[in-house]
């Protein structure tokens, strides 16, 4: 039987939804501005990663004509380990083209590989899970390049924060001795947020929406579901990543302050999308050269995660700088 529940936060402005899947033992914690919206996504979420969980990790599955494209880890990553020979099958999302992929770039949980297992890109929206899961893995994508070599401003939007999120939201950070910092990197057709809620320690998540504000939105969300998820459930790159941002709260939000410009207040008024925009998929494929291939499981097909060759996101090792990027 699933474990879940919902509970209030934030002076009751903001609702944490919790949910477990006995079998594999997948813990998610998800947050909302609303308790309908917390439950859903932390349902869907942990739906997704009891999935991927559990792909057995055996027999290689043979490529034929009738199963599809295979890639292998060379696509996703330079240097990758030895493939493991067991493959997980996907279809293109805008070709429709099958293909088998590595299972190491899909499965959760700690297995015999070096590759550094991601919960980016997995599927815990509703209707059109996929597209949130692809600007999920645009979002750590810009990120993580921009973290090794930061060649444009952060655009700092703290100060714009009550237009941002719910203003009632806002003030009950203020009054519980937190505070936000919300930086944005504008990008092609999307914008990307980085927002850290400090206070006896930080959470720094990013986001990837049409607009400011939904980016914003969507980042702050997610650095609070953080704060409360138990680091024991959590993949251990990823544990040791939050403590390290944990631990030297200072130091990262002193490297992205000295990084940022103050935006000019009309950033929060930009449209959510304009004329001739592009999908989610589109824009993942002009990114990255490949178009991003949806992963599903379960008795009605679920959509589980999605993946794409040349996002940042795939890596043998943990990185070893003195601040490693906050996101996977």
């Amino acid at each position: 039987m699933a474990l879940e529940g919902v509970a209030e936060c934030l002076g009751g402005e903001v609702h944490l939804a919790y949910a477990q899947r006995p079998v594999s033992g997948v813990v998610t914690v998800a947050a909302g501005f609303s308790p309908d919206a917390a439950m859903t996504r932390a349902e869907l979420r942990a739906t997704a990663m009891d999935a991927l969980y559990r792909i057995p990790d055996g027999v290689a599955r043979p490529c034929s004509g009738d199963d599809g494209r295979e890639l292998c880890l060379a696509d996703f990553m330079p240097e990758p380990p030895a493939d493991r020979r067991s493959s997980v099958a996907g279809v293109g999302l805008l070709s429709r083209e099958r293909y088998l992929l590595p299972a190491e770039v899909v499965w959760m949980g700690e297995r015999d590989c070096r590759v550094e297992p991601t919960v980016v890109g997995v599927v815990d929206d509703r209707p059109d899970g996929a597209s949130g899961a692809i600007a999920d893995l645009l979002a750590h994508d810009v990120v993580t390049r921009w973290w090794a070599s930061p060649r444009m401003p952060l655009l700092r939007v703290s100060e714009h924060l009550e237009r941002l999120i719910p203003e009632s939201v806002a003030s009950a950070v203020s009054a519980l001795g937190l505070w936000v910092s919300a930086f944005v990197l504008p990008g092609p057709d999307f914008q990307i947020a980085v927002v850290g809620v400090s206070g006896e320690g930080t959470t720094i998540a990013t986001a990837a929406a049409r607009s400011v504000k939904a980016a914003v939105g969507e980042a702050f969300l997610r650095a609070v579901a953080a704060r409360a998820q138990p680091w024991n459930t959590l993949p251990v790159a990823d544990s040791l990543r939050r403590l390290t941002v944990w631990h030297r709260e200072a130091d990262y939000l002193a490297y992205l302050e000295r990084s940022a410009v103050d935006a000019d207040p009309s950033v929060a008024d930009e449209p959510v999308t304009r004329d001739g925009a592009l999908g989610w998929a589109d824009l993942a494929s002009r990114r990255f050269g490949h178009e991003p291939v949806l992963v599903s499981f379960g008795a009605f097909d679920d959509p589980v995660k999605v993946v794409c060759p040349g996002a940042a996101c795939y890596r043998t090792v943990p990185p070893g700088t003195t601040l490693p990027c906050p996101v996977p």
